[in-house]
């Protein structure tokens, strides 16, 4: 109840007129709220019988805005919250908390302090076509991290390429601090350059090592997303490579996508397949349907997907709607 009562809170004063602080040009500050609405009722048969659901997926909701501080320095925010739409049991929390940081601006590039996705996180760009959902990259991957007491820096872009690093503070003299770093090449959404790329890698994070080349580009109107990685638990106990492919292609008001997953310990491999297409109304709303198989192989994996349990075969089935706004 305290979280709905601060979450209100949020809503009444983000509808508040906003002023720039010692200034009277109301261009010098900017306020956005935010959020996202996308449940979708789906069948699960997950080994042992299946059974249907309504899933909310990563719903959320927020606020983020800056203010100018002289011609080449401006403060930003983001305060972001995740929201279950769909399912609520006694004692979960309801409403999660997302990226939420402050930071500064400007010439040098731009650093913030908070709580944020990772460097690698944030470097997949658009490859994954199913995000969000049972086949989002992280069923099998790793390296999906959205570390607190953290501070990140992305740089100016050079020639389309720049670096990024996060640096997460253990706030624990027994656990070493992570890092999160790499280096960008283009636009990730495609529309100012015709190629993306991405190399980045984790040291001591979320207790993985973890290397991860990513790109995406265009043939003709077809989206294409890849991506290479290899993770090691930092204990030694367990190593895996593995690689996605992913496709888009848009046809009138539809998007057909699909995506093909797979990690190999050498031994054993699990692997996913999707398929989907959305149908949009306009930009914000849409609706869609969406298949994934899933073969479970290996024996001792921590996955959101496949989890410890080798030799099961998954399926799922999902139609939805997705309603993004913004005021």
């Amino acid at each position: 109840m305290k979280q709905l009562l601060g979450l209100a809170s949020l809503v009444l004063l983000s509808s508040l007129p906003v002023q720039a602080q010692g200034s009277d040009k109301d261009e010098n500050t900017a306020l956005t709220v935010y959020g996202r609405a996308n449940v979708s009722f789906q069948s699960n048969d997950e080994g042992d019988g299946s059974y249907t659901d309504l899933v909310s997926n990563s719903s959320r909701f927020g606020l983020k805005g800056f203010n100018s501080l002289n011609d080449d320095l401006e403060v930003f925010y983001q305060i972001e919250f995740g929201i279950d739409l769909a399912d609520f049991d006694e004692g979960d929390d309801a409403i999660g908390n997302r990226n939420q940081v402050v930071g500064l601006r400007g010439s040098f590039g731009e650093i913030m302090l908070g709580r944020y996705d990772t460097f690698l996180k944030d470097s997949q760009g658009k490859i994954d076509e199913f995000t969000d959902y049972e086949a989002d990259l992280k069923s099998l991957f790793r390296g999906e991290n959205r570390p607190d007491n953290t501070v990140t820096y992305y740089s100016p872009s050079f020639n389309n390429f720049s670096v990024g690093l996060t640096y997460i503070a253990s706030g624990d003299e027994s656990e070493d601090d992570g890092v999160s770093f790499g280096v960008l090449y283009g636009d990730a959404k495609l529309k100012k350059t015709k190629f993306y790329a991405a190399l980045a890698i984790d040291r001591d994070v979320a207790n993985y090592d973890i290397e991860q080349f990513s790109a995406a580009t265009k043939l003709g109107n077809t989206r294409i997303g890849a991506a290479l990685q290899q993770f090691q638990r930092t204990d030694g106990l367990y190593d895996s490579d593995g690689y996605l492919i992913s496709a888009a292609h848009p046809y009138k008001d539809w998007v057909f996508k699909a995506q093909y997953q797979a990690i190999d310990d050498g031994e054993d491999r699990d692997s996913s397949i999707s398929v989907g297409a959305d149908y949009f109304f306009n930009g914000n709303t849409r609706v869609y349907t969406w298949y994934t198989g899933r073969q479970c192989d290996i024996a001792f994996y921590e996955s959101r997907g496949c989890g410890a349990s080798p030799g099961v075969e998954q399926d799922y089935l999902a139609i939805g709607i997705r309603h993004d706004f913004s005021w």
